[in-house]
């Protein structure tokens, strides 16, 4: 992964989840599908937060790709704080990071590339006017 930027950087949108029982598996540790879900948390508050109030009437965001790499168990019970950010502004993609934190350390990183597309033709469509100058302002260049 990519350089970090720093957990105060104004640009990056910290949400808190609740571990719950039903999070942990048969080892005894949070599942590695649960990491997607608090990763789906942050992208969803980061559109609503600063992307969708300015995206072209009839479009919408869409996940192409999501990686993540995981640093440490996370056992219940529990609270994480996951981060996220927008690392690249492509044509019609957006290309976000996260960072998640549990029990005071890093316990995943998590990459995610969405495309903008219009929501009739399910086609690609450039991010551009208020959205493209929205994304220009909270893009963290580097930290990809």
């Amino acid at each position: 992964m990519a350089e970090r930027p720093p957990d105060d950087d104004p640009r990056i949108l910290w949400t808190e989840d609740v571990l719950r029982y039903r999070d942990t598996d048969a080892n005894g540790h949070v599942n590695n599908a649960v990491f997607a879900g608090f990763c789906e948390s942050g992208r969803v508050q980061f559109f609503a937060a600063h992307l969708t109030p300015v995206l072209p009437p009839g479009s919408v965001l869409v996940i192409a790709r999501f990686v993540i790499d995981y640093r440490a168990e996370l056992h219940f019970p529990g609270r994480v704080r996951t981060g996220t950010w927008l690392g690249r502004l492509g044509r019609s993609s957006l290309g976000f990071r996260n960072r998640i934190v549990g029990d005071g350390r890093l316990v995943g990183e998590a990459e995610a590339t969405c495309v903008l597309i219009d929501a009739a033709t399910r086609r690609p469509r450039p991010v551009d006017g208020a959205a493209r100058e929205t994304a220009e302002r909270l893009l963290l260049p580097g930290a990809e």
